[in-house]
């Protein structure tokens, strides 16, 4: 949001005793971290967790507040959510300012919080305030304060008594303008501490700090929605834009301008017809025989690409770049779904995955591990190096129910080289040792354990907090298959293993290492299955989407493929009652 301040007002009051003079200013408008200000750390993990300087792309979507001074603010929320951010206090610091010039001064900044309304978010040991000190006299002054309205999960709000609940104004998803008194001097040094914001979505904003020396209100106007550079889901016909005002004498109206098309006497909230592909520009005017105050946005409505699979998605994305709208007309597989932020997993034929991150619950419809799903619509982020493919409809039909879902096994090894190749697919490693478990050791949520195969390793995170293994003990000896979703953390491969059912934990003598099947890729029509046992050999072979097209009884260590389509396939394979998976080709 691009916000402009006129100077008419300033020389007006100016004729009658003095203009306000801004002795300092932080809008945070060159970016992160904030330059003017020394942060206790700077941390985000594009989701959830942050503080840190924003223009809201390095932290979490679902993240909204409005009326931002400029591009950029200061964010904080759960800053103790590690690995990124290691502490439940963090502070902001400005050192030295020079006030020398000031005889009438206040401290002006702009607040606002993440509230849709609903969910109430501090808790009653949640504070956020700020302090002086004048002249580097060594002691720090409380001039403002937030805090909770009560107890767990409430309303923040200004704490005007200090005493650790909220008594005057309430915090919204506007930025609200608060001030304090700050006294004579020729230094001086603000530190503004947020304490435990530490749990869930507890958040704050903060912007435009200011010193200002004969500080006075004017009339203003502020958009409040939609938010600067908002793109809308193609199939969008209206866009509500919403503004509030400020100050006002009483005889002020309002002038809206769309694309060149003025509006006069406009109310809000003022309804622009949309058509897909299309860019809008909007200017609001607050209007007094002059213009005494504007706003502007951009915002824009997507259009519809429309892809196979999940492969030509994901193809897409590299050479178009993240945000465009997509529909997948083919099938996906769906491979795993976890309650948190409505996540699910689906994967396609070319056994390309992604992951389906819904936090806005827009798909009502249930999905379960083995529906092909078609038609999915949605649009597409990056959280730490993971493709998120975000759905704008619940536009998806569920084809059928209750098929296989066949991980393809894979070594660590294949993981740790391309990470990008096996995102969000479901994949089995064989043989592998937890390095942590020492037979009293037990899994925890939103940990790192790590994973060896002897020679490589690599990260199993427990990112499910609701499976089944939680609190249970971590395998001490070596587990013969563990299935799990592959998925990274900024171009290091991770793994996250969906539930207790996922390890294998004993088997027979079934020697894995030594068992061949070949030609693999395979144009013969057959293929040679061995292993180091004369006994017999089972086999069952799915096409990607979990389908069942072969199940024999080997003869001779053959199997006959003649009739299967060329094709990425996955085979399991039954010896002395103990299986294994591979990858078949058919070319």
């Amino acid at each position: 949001m691009k916000k402009i301040y006129f100077l008419l007002f300033t020389l007006m009051f100016g004729a009658f005793s003095f203009a306000q003079t801004t002795l300092f200013q932080d809008s945070f408008e060159t970016g992160s971290p904030d330059t003017l200000g020394t942060m206790s750390e700077m941390c985000t993990d594009g989701a959830g967790d942050f503080f840190t300087v924003t223009d809201g792309t390095n932290i979490g979507g679902n993240y909204a507040v409005s009326g931002a001074d400029g591009t950029f603010w200061l964010a904080a929320q759960d800053t103790d959510g590690a690995p990124e951010c290691n502490s439940a206090t963090q502070t902001l610091e400005y050192d030295n300012i020079d006030i020398s010039a000031g005889t009438d001064m206040t401290l002006a900044f702009t607040v606002a919080e993440d509230d849709d309304g609903t969910n109430q978010d501090w808790d009653a040991d949640t504070l956020v305030y700020l302090e002086i000190d004048v002249d580097n006299s060594g002691t720090y002054t409380k001039i403002y304060q937030f805090a909770a309205t009560g107890g767990t999960n409430t309303e923040p709000g200004v704490d005007t008594n200090f005493d650790g609940t909220a008594d005057g104004a309430l915090l919204s998803n506007l930025f609200q303008e608060f001030t304090a008194a700050v006294p004579n001097g020729s230094t001086l040094d603000l530190r503004i501490t947020f304490e435990k914001l530490n749990a869930g979505d507890e958040d704050i904003s903060i912007d435009n700090i200011r010193v200002i020396d004969g500080y006075v209100t004017s009339p203003e106007i502020t958009i409040t929605s939609p938010a600067d550079a908002t793109v809308f889901a193609p199939g969008t016909t209206n866009v509500d834009v919403e503004f509030s005002t400020a100050n006002l004498n009483g005889g002020e109206t309002v002038s809206i301008t769309v694309n060149g098309n003025t509006t006069n006497n406009a109310t809000s909230p003022f309804s622009i017809p949309t058509t897909d592909g299309t860019a809008y520009d909007v200017t609001v005017d607050l209007v007094d025989g002059g213009v005494l105050d504007t706003d502007m946005i951009s915002f824009s409505v997507g259009s519809l690409i429309t892809v196979a699979d999940i492969t030509a998605l994901r193809a897409d994305v590299v050479a178009n770049g993240l945000g465009r709208f997509y529909e997948i007309t083919g099938s996906s597989l769906v491979t795993h779904t976890d309650g948190f932020r409505n996540r699910k997993w689906i994967q396609d034929t070319d056994i390309s995955g992604v992951l389906i991150y819904d936090d806005a619950n827009v798909i009502a419809t249930t999905y379960n591990v083995g529906d092909l799903v078609s038609g999915l619509r949605g649009t597409t982020t990056d959280s730490n190096g993971v493709l998120r493919f975000v759905p704008t409809s619940d536009s998806g039909v569920i084809a059928s129910s209750g098929n296989s879902v066949v991980p393809q096994t894979v070594t660590i090894a294949d993981l740790n080289a391309s990470p990008n190749d096996y995102e969000s697919e479901l994949v089995e490693l064989q043989n592998v040792i937890f390095t942590d478990g020492d037979g009293t050791a037990t899994f925890a949520t939103g940990q790192n354990y790590d994973v060896t195969d002897g020679t490589n390793t690599i990260v199993k995170r427990t990112d499910f907090f609701g499976a089944d293994y939680i609190g249970e003990i971590i395998p001490s000896t070596q587990v013969p298959s563990v299935v799990a979703v592959a998925g990274e953390f900024n171009g290091a491969a991770q793994i996250y293993v969906r539930t207790l059912n996922d390890f294998t934990l004993s088997t027979s003598n079934f020697e894995t290492s030594s068992f061949l099947l070949y030609p693999n890729p395979t144009s013969t029509g057959s293929i040679t299955i061995t292993s180091v046992s004369n006994d017999t050999i089972s086999v069952k072979v799915y096409d990607i989407l979990g389908k069942q097209v072969k199940n024999e009884t080997l003869t001779n260590n053959t199997l006959n493929v003649s009739n299967l389509k060329s094709g990425i396939y996955i085979i399991k394979i039954t010896q002395n009652n103990t299986s294994t998976t591979k990858k078949l080709v058919i070319k």
